[in-house]
């Protein structure tokens, strides 16, 4: 949130320009690989943690409550650019990611089953996550939501473990 008075006619616009993009969130998914994970869940400023994983934003719009829905559809495509842009960059590092679908787990939250963090967070967030392995832990990156009148964002994950859809 922030601190800005509310104009009468709000105009979307995709959001800050990240601090310097893919690269930048690169060296973040580095720091996140190399961070002992805590005992207990924490939430700080910069994201969530618990035993086995660590869930961080990236990059986010701002929210589309009231824009235009040409701009609105023109923050969603942003987002879906800062992501293509991010999985291309983390793909020349670790090859190929695997395309890991939430509808499932988000299905199973729904129905109070269990789901393991972070997919347990991440499927209310984003649709898909793209997902590598990494020194033993799983690095995974999603965008969403992409529903109307949402603010979009990028998040990325790491995890210990296979990554999911790994098999």
């Amino acid at each position: 949130m922030t601190n800005e008075p509310r104009r009468a006619a709000p105009v979307a616009r995709p959001g800050p320009e990240p601090p310097g993009g893919p690269p930048a969130a690169l060296s973040t998914l580095d720091a996140l690989c190399a961070r002992p994970f805590p005992e207990q869940r924490e939430h700080t400023a910069v994201g969530t943690s618990g035993p086995g994983f660590h869930l961080v934003r990236l990059w986010a719009g701002r929210p589309l409550w009231d824009a235009d829905p040409a701009d609105a559809a023109a923050a969603r495509e942003r987002c879906v650019d800062e992501l293509a842009a991010l999985v291309a960059v983390v793909s020349l590092r670790w090859g190929r990611p695997v395309v890991h679908d939430l509808t499932d787990a988000l299905e199973r939250t729904a129905r109070g089953l269990p789901v393991p963090p972070p997919l347990d967070a991440l499927c209310g967030l984003v649709p898909r996550v793209y997902a590598w392995t990494a020194g033993g832990r799983w690095v995974a990156v999603g965008a969403g939501p992409l529903e109307p009148g949402q603010p979009c964002q990028v998040l990325a994950a790491v995890a210990q473990g296979p990554p999911p859809g790994a098999g």
